[in-house]
């Protein structure tokens, strides 16, 4: 035996668990070394032994249970020798050189490959089945075969499809090289695969598809610019090359450069059309919905989407139909949820009947969030299990990752963060031991939003500064504008509002660049929030205008309430109290502002606006009601505290001092743990002040004393950044009243 082989041996036999293989990826990795130390070898070849039986196909299935068991039990070494029997046979076996495969399993295999490349994956599976069975001795097709299962997120049988390819001898040294990176994406080591499909393409500088296979090489590592790169490569050297058009219009979707999207699915229609592909086309109709429907274009998207549909009845591909009716499900959810349940149920239902059992798990999650924008936790968390379910039964780990992804969402929006937590960095660890980077960015965006409800404002901004390194990179200007917006929202709760102001204008620079009019809004939005705590009100009322009239003209009511919050709190800080009432009920007659975040927030400002006007038994009673109403969301710390300082202001201003200063005390531990400097020194002064009412004046100095510290280390921060930001901020009217106020307590005794 060769001592490569020998220490597989030991290592799959080892004694305790942990050190024997815990994964069928790694024992592939280790036998396919082994196997080109082999072929490299001079040495004369042994004697090929005889194929096994079926039961060589069972045995990533056994090899992935025997780090369970505490110890290797006579069973457990059994199966362990069988294993060895299989990888001896491998290593040997694969000296042997198969003859060319007949002309029936290589046009299966062509007819596979070229639906593997369009990603109709289920149609390059049963391609690549007829081939494997006209000529089981089809290495490529065997391999290919393992990618598709890849794909459609089926691991045992790409896994078996993998060593069924990795027992046959290549053709040549290109079917070599491509066994070589399809073994790689297996394993998940996606540089490594980068490497064989560029060295490919070095073999076959004509050949447009392996400009094609590269590309997608580069999709899996999300170095979307390379990817285009390539594709535009593969479409140079065969213009009519339709696959090439249709990746280029999902990428430059995805980058949201849309007049390059809407030029290259265009063309990919054309070719499909001539060469009448209506799989193809269907392909595009499908991309150019999901394009639409992310950028919130609900009439396009379902128009796009309904031909697609349309043409899945002509050419009978359920799978195709089965994505179709689940995206066309996510069309309706901002509205229709009756319609995007049909569309949903359709598409389980669908998947049911086919026997296609991940994509029936995958429209279960999409079922589940239809539950979930309905506000049915219950029944939006029994989807979801069920998709988790069917996913851990059937082997289906992404999809697995995505149902926990799913569960994780649900639990922090209804505030169970600690089962929210469990979900999310349990798929956290598949995703990035994956290398999956966009749902990477989607499981850390979760966690980052938990830490900042929970006030852990150092740990959120650091994992958003993280995805825009990473963002960065990979020139993904999509996510470099959610991380920038991302970090200034953080540091707009951290209270350090000249920074935030800075990201929001990279997020604003970023938006334009995509011609992203939803971004451009928002940015508009959150300028405007950050510019009148800075007192700079001339310029934060022209970005709210802005952002108003953007909001207006593509019916973002969610954006409009919101905006009407920011301009209240705006007018409440100018001590303009009617003004801030108006508004504050203006935002409150908008149902959209019955959203979690909103409803406390606006309601704190218009109670404290009515009890500084005069109407004050009304105003704390708006107070309490904000309180309660953010209380209920209780592990959302930043909406909880403002809302309980508000009403310990407007118990100071009815009277009930005691009270006041017990709300504003814990207010400020809250505030001075998140360091919001400018939120606990007004909290000091409310304390202060109660303190002074309930006639304890050591107390009252006291806090006064802390207050004008603190208040003096703010300065001092405003004035390093520049001293408009400082004298703006002390100059606005509500700050120079609880100066004055301050003053006036530090000037007795």
């Amino acid at each position: 035996m060769p001592p490569e082989l020998d220490r597989i041996t030991l290592k799959a036999l080892a004694k305790v668990a942990e050190e024997r293989y815990q994964s069928a990826e790694e024992l592939m990795a280790d036998l396919a070394t082994a196997r080109d130390g082999m072929l490299s070898n001079d040495s004369a070849k042994p004697e090929i032994l005889p194929p096994p039986g079926p039961f060589y196909r069972k045995v990533l299935d056994t090899l992935s249970n025997i780090p369970l068991r505490g110890r290797l039990s006579i069973g457990a070494s059994l199966i362990a020798l069988g294993i060895l029997l299989v990888a001896s046979w491998v290593i040997w076996y694969s000296t042997h050189r198969a003859p060319s495969p007949p002309p029936q399993a290589v046009a299966w295999y062509e007819r596979g490959t070229g639906a593997l490349r369009e990603g109709a994956f289920y149609q390059a599976s049963k391609a690549f089945e007829q081939a494997v069975k006209i000529d089981d001795s089809f290495q490529l097709a065997h391999a290919r075969l393992a990618e598709a299962c890849m794909e459609m997120d089926y691991t045992n049988n790409a896994g078996a499809e993998l060593l069924r390819a990795s027992a046959l001898s290549p053709l040549n040294q290109t079917d070599e090289l491509y066994l070589k990176a399809i073994r790689s994406t297996f394993t998940r080591d996606y540089v490594q695969a980068i490497n064989y499909y560029r060295e490919i393409a070095s073999l076959s500088p004509q050949e447009p598809q392996v400009y094609v296979d590269l590309g997608r090489a580069y999709e899996k590592t999300d170095e979307i610019k390379k990817a285009i790169e390539s594709y535009v490569e593969a479409a140079n050297h065969d213009p009519t090359y339709d696959t090439a058009y249709l990746h280029l219009g999902i990428l430059y979707g995805r980058r949201l450069e849309l007049a390059s999207a809407q030029a290259a699915f265009e063309k990919a229609e054309a070719l499909y059309q001539a060469s009448s592909n209506t799989e193809g086309r269907t392909e595009v109709f499908y991309q150019r919905g999901v394009l639409f429907n992310k950028l919130r274009k609900i009439d396009d998207a379902r128009a796009q989407l309904e031909q697609a549909l349309e043409l899945t009845h002509a050419s009978g591909n359920e799978s195709q139909q089965i994505n179709i009716l689940s995206q066309l499900s996510n069309t309706y959810t901002a509205g229709d949820t009756a319609q995007a349940e049909q569309y949903a149920r359709e598409a389980v239902n669908l998947a049911e009947s086919k026997g296609m059992n991940n994509l029936r798990a995958r429209s279960l999650i999409s079922l589940g969030s239809v539950f979930l924008l309905r506000g049915n936790s219950v029944e939006a968390e029994r989807y979801f299990k069920q998709a988790l379910e069917f996913a851990q039964l059937f082997k289906g780990l992404a999809t697995e990752a995505r149902a926990q992804l799913s569960l994780g969402s649900l639990y922090a929006q209804i505030g169970e963060t600690d089962q929210a937590l469990q979900y999310i960095e349990t798929a956290l660890v598949f995703y990035q031991k994956g290398g999956y980077g966009t749902e990477t960015y989607q499981a850390l965006t979760l966690l980052m939003h938990i830490n900042r409800d929970r006030g852990n404002y150092d740990a959120a901004l650091r994992a958003f500064e993280q995805q825009l390194e990473h963002a960065r990179q990979v020139d993904d200007l999509s996510q470099v504008k959610s991380a920038e917006e991302g970090i200034g929202s953080v540091l707009v709760l951290q209270e350090r509002y000249p920074e935030a102001l800075a990201h929001f204008e990279e997020y604003y620079a970023t938006s334009k660049k995509l011609s992203d009019q939803q971004g451009i809004a928002y940015s508009f939005f959150h300028r405007g929030g950050v510019l009148w705590k800075l007192g700079r009100y001339t310029e934060a009322r022209t970005a709210l205008d802005q952002a108003t009239v953007l909001a207006q003209s593509s019916g973002k009511r969610a954006l409009l309430a919101e905006i009407y919050q920011y301009e209240a709190e705006m007018a409440l800080s100018q001590r303009l109290f009617s003004a801030a009432i108006a508004k504050s009920q203006q935002a409150l007659a908008m149902p959209e502002a019955q959203d979690s975040h909103t409803l406390p927030e606006v309601k704190s400002v218009l109670g404290l606006a009515q009890v500084l006007s005069g109407a004050k038994s009304q105003g704390r009673q708006m107070c309490q009601d904000a309180f309660v109403s953010a209380a209920s969301h209780s592990s959302e710390t930043a909406l909880l505290s403002k809302a309980q300082l508000a009403l310990a202001e407007a118990m100071l201003e009815t009277g009930d001092a005691q009270s006041a200063l017990a709300n504003a005390l814990q207010a400020q531990d809250s505030f001075a743990r998140s360091g919001q400097q400018d939120s606990e020194w007004h909290a000091l002064l409310i304390a202060a002040l109660a303190s002074r009412a309930a006639g304890d004046q050591a107390k009252a100095r006291d806090y006064a004393s802390q207050a004008s510290q603190i208040l003096s280390d703010l300065q001092q921060s405003l004035l390093k950044i520049g001293g408009i930001e400082a004298s703006g901020y002390l100059a606005r009217p509500d700050i120079k009243y609880s100066h004055r106020r301050l003053g006036e307590l530090l000037a007795v005794n």
